[in-house]
């Protein structure tokens, strides 16, 4: 079992139903015929503590926390979401030193590894990224030696007392690290990564805590007199158990045991009539909550969209306590209404809106329409209008296809690959079953329409009226068509495939513009904003501007390179006490100051003047830490494409009001010559 913790749920289940279970049967090792791991291997009352104490209830979720209290190695959690540390703060809330947590990089870790296992309590180490310090061997290995009662470990040279009740856990953010087989081999490698399903779960606990507040607490009084009850009936059966084992005489002769039995009895029968109780009214709140699942759902849809934009650039990572804010935002700022339905409705619009501008913020030009379109078919995907294989099918097309091996090309007007897109269509799509027929029956419409300049401003032959007939998905048919036959024109018609799909919209896909003052209007002291820059764009004067029309101190600007990481540390010391700005420009050169910067922000954070900011400028840089991007705001500082959203942003940060209206004569003349400008 322990070999299965670095694995997602799927790859889980196959290893031990297809493959342990499957060979046993083979080798003739007897079996339990349905074996349930979770229910072998822990009790519904242990499972109910670990709820209690913040693990989701999801069967990933338990099977993880099996792995950690079952194994006989120590724990390394891969944990980017903040899940398991949740959780074991929690679960050994009482067994966890003053100082909590500690770093793998701290200069007192062995101290401090020594006092907890001299003490038998647990250790959190946390800033792991792919290699753990040697010095932790022995400790790993439980390189034990016996003197009398007392057993020690050497560690550097220098003999620890051991208390077997210690317990140390590591804990990684990266989302996939890439630990060394010896690591893996010393530890129980277990991914904690949150699942679409069992976020959903967590979301629509907060949805019910925000709207209907007293359902979840009287949930949540249930689950816990459920569980109390659960474990006393656990704990009768094992007393009585006892009794029996312990008894030497005649047990019909025992009238202590035969009390003990009807005791047992009475009280077995009063727990489960209140098990029967409880599962009642768990139902009744189970209906009332399903009324705003959707709100979770669509959460759950739009966060795993945030997670895969990692993959497209290294520098747009956020965290689920970024989303989880922008979640409860929501709620508040939704339409307020008396049907459920009506609001479930109102705070999803709203929620997808404002994760939609909240990342289109920070993302390159390039990617925008990405996200986009990647929100857009998950929805899809989730509420079953398509399958996962549309998607593969829209980004792979034919390319998997040889064209000596598929259906002879009717025509010579139409391209290999084009073709190979449509043999390919009308094998992974019922709807496309008859297109390569269709095309040879009427090659005359369909060739002045894949030769035409504009296609997707034509209807498309034999299909406008059954794609039109197919409202939901009827726009995803016909970016599919686009995307085959003419892939040159792809992105103009995913643009039309967002603003005609009734889950997004025109407002999807509109030029919108974030201007330096609506940036630092949502700036708090503790958050610093990125600025992620490109070719020409440099945020320097638009942030010294804005100090000088908030009649502010000039920021204090420090251009990183070698040598500049103590000069920046002091700035911001000051700036953190005074109340004043910092610009720290180009930090990818200065990443050894980037590493330590949530820790240094953390601690500044203490006593940190409300009025300080900071603003960090860097170039997409694969080893930047993790852990800055996701405490930060990131924002692209980059020109847009297209002439509307140029003149679009050129009217809202760099001419405004104020400028239009600060010429008097000549005025006419000044706003033709400075439209122009913006045009140009």
């Amino acid at each position: 079992v322990s070999y299965c913790g670095p694995f997602n749920q799927e790859f889980r289940r196959y290893l031990v139903d297809d493959k342990f279970i499957h060979d046993c049967i083979k080798r003739d090792v007897p079996i339990t015929q349905g074996l349930d791991v979770i229910s072998f291997m822990v009790d519904i009352g242990t499972v109910g503590d670990w709820n209690m104490q913040g693990l989701p209830a999801d069967p990933l979720s338990i099977q993880n926390g099996i792995l950690v209290t079952r194994s006989s190695r120590f724990p390394l959690m891969i944990d980017p979401q903040g899940q398991a540390i949740n959780w074991i703060k929690n679960k050994e809330a009482a067994n966890v030193p003053a100082w909590g947590q500690v770093l793998l990089s701290d200069t007192k870790l062995k101290d401090k590894l020594e006092f907890c296992m001299s003490e038998g309590m647990a250790l959190i180490v946390i800033g792991v990224e792919e290699e753990i310090d040697p010095m932790l061997d022995p400790v790993l290995e439980k390189q034990l030696i016996t003197k009398g009662k007392r057993k020690y470990v050497n560690v550097s040279d220098k003999m620890m007392d051991y208390d077997m009740k210690f317990m140390m856990y590591f804990i990684t953010r990266l989302p996939n690290p890439n630990f060394s087989p010896e690591l893996q081999a010393k530890t129980t490698v277990v991914d904690f990564t949150v699942t679409q399903k069992g976020l959903e779960e967590q979301l629509l606990g907060r949805v019910i805590g925000k709207e209907q507040k007293a359902l979840e607490d009287q949930l949540n009084e249930v689950l816990e007199e459920v569980n109390m009850n659960t474990k006393s009936l656990l704990a009768l059966d094992a007393s009585l158990l006892e009794r029996l084992t312990s008894n030497t005489g005649n047990l019909l002769e025992d009238e202590e045991l035969i009390g003990v039995l009807a005791n047992t009895k009475a009280k077995a029968a009063e727990v489960n009539l209140k098990l029967i109780a409880a599962a009642e009214t768990k139902v009744s709140i189970a209906e009332k909550r399903e009324q705003f699942r959707p709100v979770a759902t669509r959460g759950s849809v739009l966060y795993f969209s945030i997670v895969e934009m990692s993959g497209v650039n290294c520098m747009y990572q956020t965290s689920l306590s970024q989303f989880l804010a922008l979640f409860m935002e929501s709620m508040d700022r939704a339409e307020k209404a008396t049907l459920s339905s009506k609001r479930v409705a109102n705070i999803i619009e709203t929620q997808t809106y404002i994760v939609y501008r909240y990342m289109n913020r920070g993302l390159y030009e390039a990617d925008k329409l990405t996200y986009v379109v990647l929100v857009t078919l998950k929805i899809l995907i989730t509420a079953s209008h398509l399958r996962g294989a549309d998607m593969t099918l829209f980004l792979r097309g034919g390319a998997a296809l040889d064209i000596d091996s598929v259906r002879r090309k009717p025509f010579n007007w139409i391209s290999n690959e084009a073709w190979l897109n449509v043999v390919e269509l009308s094998q992974g799509l019922k709807f496309f079953a008859n297109l390569p027929t269709d095309m040879s029956a009427n090659e005359a419409m369909w060739r002045r329409w894949y030769e035409d300049n504009e296609p997707e401003n034509m209807n498309v032959p034999d299909y406008e009226v059954k794609m039109g007939e197919i409202p939901v998905i009827g726009p995803f048919l016909k970016l599919l068509i686009i995307r085959c036959l003419r892939v040159d024109r792809c992105l103009l018609m995913c643009r039309w495939f967002v603003k005609n799909i009734d889950e997004m919209g025109p407002r999807y896909v509109e030029p919108v513009t974030d201007t330096i003052e609506q940036i630092f209007n949502v700036m708090v002291a503790p958050t610093p904003v990125i600025f992620l820059l490109s070719t020409g764009a440099d945020p320097t004067e638009a942030i010294e501007l804005l100090a000088r029309k908030r009649k502010l101190p000039p920021p204090a600007v420090i251009s990183m390179g070698e040598g500049q990481e103590p000069i920046a540390v002091k700035a911001m010391q000051n700036a953190a006490a005074n109340g004043t700005w910092v610009l720290l420009q180009n930090c990818e050169l200065g990443l050894s100051l980037m590493v330590v910067m949530e820790e240094f922000l953390i601690k500044l954070a203490e006593n940190m003047d409300p009025n300080y900011r900071l603003f960090i400028t860097a170039l997409p840089e694969a080893s930047f830490p993790l852990g800055l991007l996701q405490m930060s705001t990131k924002v692209t500082n980059e020109p847009p494409a297209g002439l509307k959203a140029g003149l679009l942003r050129s009217y809202t940060t760099v001419v405004d009001q104020e400028r239009l209206e600060r010429v008097d004569t000549g005025a006419t003349e000044w706003r033709q010559l400075l439209f122009a400008l913006c045009f140009m």
